[in-house]
């Protein structure tokens, strides 16, 4: 077999390798800021269960695309929703922003327990994020993976 051929076959086999164990995400929009900016090209692992605090990449089917945002809770964590800000088992963990005030007015507090296999999401810069106090809890099935580091 010629040196062609060899530099093919593992070109073939390294991008093989990758797909299974790895993706890209892109971050648009600014919610992630100043973790990750506008542009950013992220690396994803897609084996492992991913835990609190953990940055991922999910598919969210309301808004038809993926975001890129925070583990806030998972599996039997007791979320709150309020007007003064979002609370996590009870403790605050943002207060309420300027930005999204005045449209949190109208809605009614909100509690839940987190079922198994459920996350709830939520962006660095709470001003503009759309995040899981918008679209919700979301499931596994919509983790893309785990953000490991910024590529670009």
């Amino acid at each position: 077999m010629g040196k062609v051929a060899s530099a093919v076959i593992t070109a073939c086999l390294i991008v093989a390798v990758f797909h299974v164990f790895f993706d890209i995400a892109y971050v648009s929009g600014n919610s992630m800021e100043p973790v990750f900016y506008e542009g950013d090209i992220l690396l994803l692992r897609k084996w492992g269960m991913p835990q609190k605090g953990d940055m991922v990449a999910a598919y969210i089917e309301e808004l038809d695309y993926d975001v890129v945002k925070r583990i806030l809770a998972s599996e039997g964590d007791r979320v709150t929703t309020a007007y003064e800000g979002l609370f996590l088992n009870g403790e605050m963990v943002a207060e309420s922003v300027k930005g999204i005030q005045e449209e949190r007015k109208k809605q009614e507090r909100q509690e839940f327990i987190l079922p198994p296999d459920q996350y709830f999401l939520i962006g660095e810069n709470q001003e503009v994020s759309l995040d899981s106090r918008v679209f919700g809890c979301i499931g596994k099935s919509a983790v893309r993976g785990i953000v490991v580091c910024k590529l670009f």
